[in-house]
């Protein structure tokens, strides 16, 4: 495991795949993605939705104040339909952020999501909106998320301002309190968002791209599964994450892993029915 500290006082971790992670709860520091992992011909969609973006008004969120102290990142992976219905028995305290097509696919009548989050720059994320009426959750974007999906969000909306990639210049610097390290993948950005909101709790479901027969050009995985192998790049960053917040200085995480995905060093797998388990659990802080 190779750790490297920058003069101006960040911690990275680097991967498995040549991707250094932050140490997202290093006080006193300026945000620096030392990556250069954007592609020049992404700079053109990531400025138009930011300048489509920011001509709407829309509350940034490191003003607020929001209590997450236990919070389920849920995302629409293998065997959702029937994983998610467990969500229905949690209690009210546990908040859940969903990701991906989570939103779009929900299917519990009496229990909404809490959050959904998005930040995929790209016009395919409107098929994340779902298609029938619905109370929707308060939603969670980027400056750089697709225009049209946050144009059609009807929901509350909230920004965060992400940590920039040494090869990408924003629009423009803006004044918040704090920025989110997401690598431009939801579930790295929930994650930040819950350790900002004082989350103890953690517990990812569905958080996989897996699927049961071989397809060409994937990989099996110890469960069975088979899922592509691009997908080690996010499994990286987020167990990076992890190992930072299990690493913490002054305080202590509960990180589970409900999802079917390669198991995390830093997140400890746990099933379905151990879920109301995990958040019911009293920990010693």
């Amino acid at each position: 495991m190779k750790i490297k500290s920058n003069i101006d006082g960040n911690n990275y971790l680097l991967t498995d795949h040549n991707m250094w992670v932050r140490n997202l709860a290093k006080e006193g520091v300026p945000f620096v993605d030392i990556n250069k992992n954007i592609r020049q011909s992404d700079h053109f969609v990531f400025l138009e939705n930011e300048f489509k973006n920011n001509l709407q008004k829309i509350t940034w969120i490191d003003s607020e104040d929001f209590d997450m102290k236990k919070v389920l990142i849920v995302s629409d992976g293998y065997k959702f339909q029937e994983k998610h219905k467990i969500i229905a028995n949690l209690p009210k305290d546990v908040i859940v952020i969903g990701v991906n097509g989570s939103l779009s696919k929900w299917n519990l009548p009496n229990r909404n999501m809490n959050w959904y989050l998005n930040n995929n720059p790209y016009e395919e994320s409107l098929h994340y909106l779902p298609r029938r009426n619905r109370v929707l959750p308060k939603c969670i974007v980027s400056p750089r998320t697709n225009n049209r999906f946050v144009s059609a969000y009807k929901g509350s909306k909230y920004k965060y301002y992400p940590v920039n990639d040494k090869t990408y210049t924003t629009l423009g610097f803006n004044e918040v309190a704090w920025q989110i390290d997401d690598y431009r993948n939801p579930i790295c950005a929930a994650i930040g968002i819950a350790y900002r909101f004082g989350a103890e709790k953690i517990c990812l479901l569905c958080c996989d791209d897996s699927f049961e027969s071989f397809r060409e050009g994937s990989e099996k995985l110890d469960n069975g599964l088979f899922q592509y192998p691009q997908q080690n790049i996010a499994h990286g960053l987020i167990d990076g994450l992890f190992y930072w917040l299990h690493n913490h200085e002054y305080y202590d995480f509960e990180i589970a892993n409900c999802s079917s995905s390669k198991e995390y060093k830093f997140a400890t797998y746990i099933k379905e029915e151990e879920i109301l388990p995990f958040f019911n659990k009293v920990g010693e802080k």
